[in-house]
């Protein structure tokens, strides 16, 4: 059987989903094929006994208007759910943990930072800047605000959060804000301080939600869209180019189908669409089997809220590499989101993994239960055993922005451009957060709009030639 379609996306995930809907609002039909039996990808979220656990991430940050555009035209905004305002964050200094000041004066003003520090803080606007494109996170914060900072405060941000080595990560790619505030201004404190002067349109105050029923419900609700026909358990076989687009054989296990695709998108992670594109771009393919991936998991604890430490009563906390336990961070994500646990309840989301732990899932789930409680017991004084646990492994978790990674993504972004009628849209491509990832989806959308545009009008073109051809046949 063979199947007509404008545009196929390979990949069900929120960067899959999120280009179907934006080519939906300019009326463009799409059709999904999603190896899993489900779309969502890493996000997904487990509702059970009153806690809900999320697979991947528990929030969305967002900064960007284009964002909140789509929250609120797809559907989304029913559901939202603000985070709560507890601001008590920690961060580890020595062998225990210290809340962080709210403000930057308090922030500045504690005994938080040496008095070295501080003054390099604000002799910042003085430092020499660079042109390297592949200077790592360690470097960059070193040569501009010192290894104190890059200490407490960027390091856990990055072996954390983005599960990365900070020696390693590619600052460009990694904190693009401020490399873009050294590049446009020279400093970082100076940029930060003249874009607040400059008159000008400016961007939305940082909001922090999520949904009702966890981040699942984002990707259900993208799920619904009307122009978008999602098949799910289809393992795409082949991909070669077609007359006017690509021919995608795929099957599943009732059925296999050819479809003839105006316009691809892959959205898979770099492994896939390396394997897929092998035979066809061998470049293409040498480049995206250059991407790492981290492993991860997730202990998700519940405990009785009754006899919890402060610590345990605010926002979590991050670890730097050096710390001297696997786990990498906690949050206490029912401090921070309602009803994500029974009441008089704590939810506790924990990781360990990443760059540094490369072996980390080759433990079993008691081995890292018994981490998890260990570095709680050690840090937050936690003496009750949780009453649920669950825990979420993901062998790739998140791609490592390591090396010279602005240099690759760059070339696989140009390379893919030689090849007319395929795109990428994934989380090793401009950002791993769900913002960018609706972003990219947004920019995708808009590019495969104008290709569309071109190949139909030139089929209508074709089309009248051989009719005028015709009517002057005698």
């Amino acid at each position: 059987m063979i199947l007509h379609r404008d545009v196929v996306i390979i990949g069900g995930g929120i960067s899959g989903l999120s280009c179907a809907w934006w080519l939906a609002r300019k009326g463009i039909r799409t059709t999904i094929l999603e190896q899993a039996d489900r779309t969502g990808g890493l996000i997904h979220s487990t509702r059970k006994d009153g806690y809900v656990t999320d697979h991947a991430a528990s929030m969305i940050l967002n900064f960007n208007a284009r964002v909140s555009q789509f929250i609120e035209q797809s559907g989304l905004q029913q559901h939202r759910i603000e985070r709560n305002n507890i601001s008590r964050r920690y961060i580890l200094k020595g062998d225990a943990l210290k809340q962080v000041p709210e403000s930057l004066r308090g922030l500045l003003f504690s005994d938080l930072f040496s008095l070295k520090t501080r003054l390099q803080l604000l002799t910042e606007p003085f430092r020499s800047r660079t042109n390297s494109d592949s200077e790592s996170v360690a470097d960059f914060i070193r040569r501009r605000l010192g290894q104190e900072i890059l200490d407490l405060a960027i390091d856990p941000y990055v072996s954390a959060v983005l599960a990365s080595d900070p020696e390693q990560a590619c600052a460009r790619s990694v904190l693009p804000r401020l490399t873009a505030l050294e590049r446009q201004f020279g400093s970082i404190s100076a940029g930060i301080l003249l874009k607040k002067l400059i008159p000008g349109k400016r961007g939305l105050a940082q909001q922090a939600f999520s949904f009702n029923g966890g981040m699942r419900t984002l990707t259900e609700v993208l799920a619904e869209n009307p122009l978008c026909e999602i098949q799910t358990s289809q393992q795409v076989m082949a991909l070669e180019p077609a007359r006017n687009g690509w021919r995608i054989s795929s099957h599943s296990d009732t059925r296999e189908q050819q479809i003839l695709a105006r316009q691809l998108i892959l959205s898979t992670p770099a492994p896939v669409a390396a394997r897929l594109l092998k035979p066809l771009q061998p470049e293409l393919s040498r480049l995206l089997e250059q991407i790492r991936y981290a492993p991860i998991a997730q202990i998700h604890l519940g405990f009785d809220q009754a006899g919890l430490s402060p610590v345990m009563q605010g926002n979590g906390f991050l670890l730097p590499s050096s710390a001297k336990t696997p786990l990498r961070g906690s949050l206490f994500i029912s401090n921070l989101i309602d009803q994500r646990a029974p009441a008089g309840k704590l939810l506790s989301s924990h990781f360990i993994g990443g760059a540094k732990q490369p072996d980390a899932l080759l433990q079993s789930d008691d081995q890292l239960l018994d981490q998890t409680l260990a570095a709680l017991n050690k840090l937050c004084g936690l003496k009750q055993n949780p009453e649920m646990t669950r825990i979420n492994r993901h062998a790739q978790g998140l791609p490592l922005y390591h090396g010279r990674y602005h240099q690759l993504t760059q070339a696989i972004q140009q390379t893919a451009m030689t090849t007319n009628g395929l795109h990428l849209v994934a989380n090793y491509l401009q950002g791993i957060s769900i913002r960018d990832r609706i972003l990219q989806a947004s920019q995708v959308a808009d590019q495969v709009s104008l290709q569309l545009s071109g190949q139909l009008s030139a089929a209508s073109s074709h089309s009248l030639s051989l009719t005028q051809s015709c009517i002057k046949q005698p």
